[in-house]
């Protein structure tokens, strides 16, 4: 959020509204790479006395080590929310590879990128169910306890994603103005797990087969378990063979679209008579605000491969998970046939093909000057995704982004309601020349107010910005004759 709106954003506004790559401020803007990171829950807190980036990095005080490989549930480091609700996680990074954008004229900019984008995620999990997720069967207060009616969703997925986008100004009314953008993305899917319960009821009993261990009794669950083999990561290369042949688990096409309006009462002082046409100075921001509005992430990737892909109905009673149920397991694939064999699932309901979405959402904007340099930005993203959706989840959320901004350097402070508008943050972003780095959750990364998120994202760009006027003493309001229509399709 702290860089998206900006506009010095580059290609990274472009994924949030892909009619920002119209009008840019830069004549070609190339990312290098740029990362990110994030985890967000309504499940648990965080009440360790270290963040969870220690954590997570291993540089945790001394006295706390021995906690390391336990279950995070078990290790006193969270504190569960118990309130009878739904639960949910997304957990995941992404990594914006190479990526251009390049402005066409005063019309007209393009641009093409490249990025890989992976989650972890369930929703819509029945709180008992989460709470087995959270700290595993070895918890004597939860034995002997039936849990009925259960739900959820989970998904594990990665997709390398390419796409290209053309934006246009169509409509210059001198203190109106409208840009459109289009974005056609091909996504090849490099792994999918997932796992639907519709109903089921389990307990956690006493392990028959390992003394002093718990076992989870599956009364009875119905629902839906696909997945694609290791291979499929395996084959993952960038070749032809493998973006748009037969050699993926599966691939798709998808979406954004987007329109943007800025209302320009100062356009006068911005526009100028250069080699015979009248032209805007492309080295400023001219509007006193903007709104945009984009459908992005619309489509799927259908995963079809007959040699990488097992899908399962699931309708099966009276089955338990011991302590060895999964020992010894060393790969992804052995687990799944663990999954299989346990649930005896037969080979005769096996399909090689379904469909996972990508995380559709809409996307609405608004940008105010309040003075040259300083900005506030509303920013709003609204999940499109069902629940139950085999799919990637954007989670919604709306914010408040105040900003300073010039060529070289930003400063911004997103202030959102995260995560289905539930988990209020502040975040901070820096952008200093060709580099950036920022978080959207400051709590989360120094450990204030027992978060239960965080995130973190950094990048770097090479920045090559558009050209003013050959003399600077040439803005002015040349006279315009026929009016509204004939101003429509002048020349720029």
């Amino acid at each position: 959020m702290g860089i998206s709106n900006s506009n010095y954003g580059g290609t990274h506004s472009v994924y949030r509204h892909p009619s920002e790559v119209a009008d840019s401020r830069y004549r070609f803007y190339l990312n290098l790479a740029a990362a990110d990171a994030f985890v967000a829950t309504n499940q648990a807190r965080w009440v360790a006395p270290f963040s969870m980036i220690r954590y997570v990095n291993g540089n945790v005080p001394a006295e706390y080590h021995r906690e390391r490989g336990r279950s995070l549930g078990r290790t006193g480091f969270m504190k569960e929310m118990q309130n009878g609700r739904d639960k949910r996680l997304t957990m995941g990074g992404e990594v914006r590879g190479p990526a251009a954008l390049l402005t066409l004229s005063d019309r007209f900019g393009i641009a093409v990128s490249s990025r890989i984008r992976t989650v972890v995620s369930h929703r819509n999990t029945s709180e008992a169910t989460a709470r087995l997720m959270l700290f595993g069967t070895q918890i004597p207060e939860l034995r002997g306890i039936i849990n009925e009616s259960q739900h959820g969703m989970a998904n594990v997925n990665g997709f390398a994603e390419m796409a290209f986008t053309f934006g246009a100004v169509l409509l210059d009314n001198d203190d109106q103005v409208w840009k459109a953008g289009l974005t056609v993305k091909r996504n090849v899917g490099f792994y999918n797990s997932h796992i639907r319960v519709d109903n089921g009821t389990h307990q956690i009993v006493r392990d028959p087969t390992q003394n002093g261990f718990q076992a989870l009794e599956i009364e009875r669950f119905n629902g839906k378990y696909g997945y694609t083999t290791q291979e499929a990561f395996q084959r993952a290369s960038i070749t032809p063979g493998w973006l748009f042949g037969k050699q993926s688990a599966g691939a798709g096409w998808g979406f954004d679209l987007g329109m943007t309006y800025e209302y320009r009462p100062d356009y006068r002082k911005y526009t100028y008579r250069e080699k015979g046409e009248i032209r805007r100075d492309p080295t400023k921001n001219k509007y006193l605000y903007r709104i945009s509005a984009s459908l992005v992430d619309i489509g799927g990737v259908r995963f079809r491969n007959p040699e990488l892909v097992n899908m399962y109905p699931v309708s099966v009673t009276n089955k338990m998970i011991t302590y060895h149920t999964f020992l010894p397991v060393k790969q992804p694939d052995d687990v799944h046939e663990r999954i299989v064999g346990l649930l005896e699932l037969p080979l005769s309901d096996r399909t090689t093909s379904y469909r996972s979405g990508l995380p559709a959402a809409l996307n609405v904007s608004a940008d105010y000057q309040y003075r040259e340099n300083l900005y506030v930005g509303v920013l709003w993203t609204q999940s499109l995704v069902s629940p139950n959706a085999t799919a990637m989840s954007t989670p919604s959320m709306l914010a408040v982004v105040p900003r300073w901004e010039s060529r070289w350097a930003e400063v911004s402070m997103p202030i959102a309601l995260q995560d289905n508008y539930s988990m209020p943050t502040i975040g901070l972003a820096l952008r200093v020349g060709p580099v950036f780095a920022g978080t959207d959750h400051l709590g989360g990364l120094v450990n204030i107010g027992n978060p239960r998120g965080a995130n973190l994202y950094a990048g770097a760009a090479i920045p090559l910005f558009r050209r003013g006027p050959r003399n600077p003493n040439d803005c002015y309001f040349p006279p315009q004759e026929g009016g509204y229509w004939k101003r429509w399709g002048r020349r720029r």
